[in-house]
């Protein structure tokens, strides 16, 4: 999926709820979430358009972001699945693609030509070792990854829409579910061949500490009681990168498992008067 993406993608983001609902911890909750997704349901970061059924019946979710901070700025999305989806290209018979038609139709060129060719879409070589930079060794696989690598203007733009100080130059952010929850978040801080990287590393400590404590304050991160696991994330700075590791273990999860099951079961609230 990720070879079918035109050239220049500033942010990857790659969801495999194939694997998360095939998990003995967390899939029944997670197929259970997906399913209950509405029309009216929002996800930040997700088009409209992909909101709702269509993620409960996918395998996989691939969003890739172009022009960041530009006014060419464009998104598009691909999904692995089978489901006829309102306003989408179908790629393959189980491939669909949603976004500007424009990108939509690069993205069916790539693939028109995969289908007509023996020889695999290649995918640059910087990017693959960015991909796997933070998986760690000996992992199957990611429920999540994100890949990124910014401009100066990007990164610009990005700190502003986050409210952050700081944004990466790049990002290789990797996440699975066993019976425990790992995720681990490499960033460097500084352009390639820039100088100054321990201080621009403590800087993006900082931002990535102020970040996560942001995080661990949303409403529904306290309900699910994942607080304490995100306060007792460990930070790594080598160099201009910046590693941050968030556990959650079995026990914890088991915990958390059964709020977000609450949370489903709980009815609706009743609309103000």
């Amino acid at each position: 999926m990720i070879a079918l993406l035109p050239d220049g993608a500033q942010i990857i983001v790659e969801l495999d709820l194939a694997r998360l609902r095939a998990n003995a911890a967390v899939g029944a909750i997670a197929q259970q979430a997906l399913g209950q997704l509405g029309a009216d349901a929002h996800i930040p970061g997700l088009p409209l358009a992909v909101l709702g059924s269509p993620l409960a019946t996918s395998d996989v979710v691939v969003l890739a972001a172009y022009g960041v901070g530009t006014a060419q700025a464009a998104t598009v999305t691909v999904l692995a699945t089978k489901t006829e989806i309102e306003g989408a290209t179908r790629l393959a018979p189980d491939l669909v693609a949603l976004g500007p038609d424009e990108w939509t139709g690069q993205l069916a060129s790539r693939a028109a030509i995969a289908q007509q060719t023996a020889k695999p879409l290649a995918v640059s070589r910087e990017l693959l070792d960015l991909r796997a930079r933070a998986m760690p060794k000996g992992a199957t696989g990611a429920v999540v990854r994100i890949t990124a690598r910014l401009t100066f203007d990007a990164r610009i733009a990005l700190a502003r829409l986050t409210g952050v100080d700081a944004a990466p130059a790049q990002m290789s952010l990797w996440g699975d579910v066993a019976d425990d929850i790992a995720i681990v978040l490499d960033a460097d801080s500084a352009d390639p061949g820039s100088k100054g990287a321990r201080d621009s590393a403590r800087r993006l400590a900082a931002t990535l500490r102020k970040t996560i404590a942001a995080l661990a304050d949303v409403p529904v991160i306290r309900g699910l009681g994942v607080t304490t696991s995100l306060g007792d994330a460990r930070l790594v700075a080598q160099g201009s990168w910046v590693r941050a590791v968030v556990a959650v273990g079995p026990r914890h999860l088991a915990r958390v498992v059964e709020r977000a099951r609450a949370m489903l079961d709980a009815p609706p609230p009743a609309p103000p008067p």
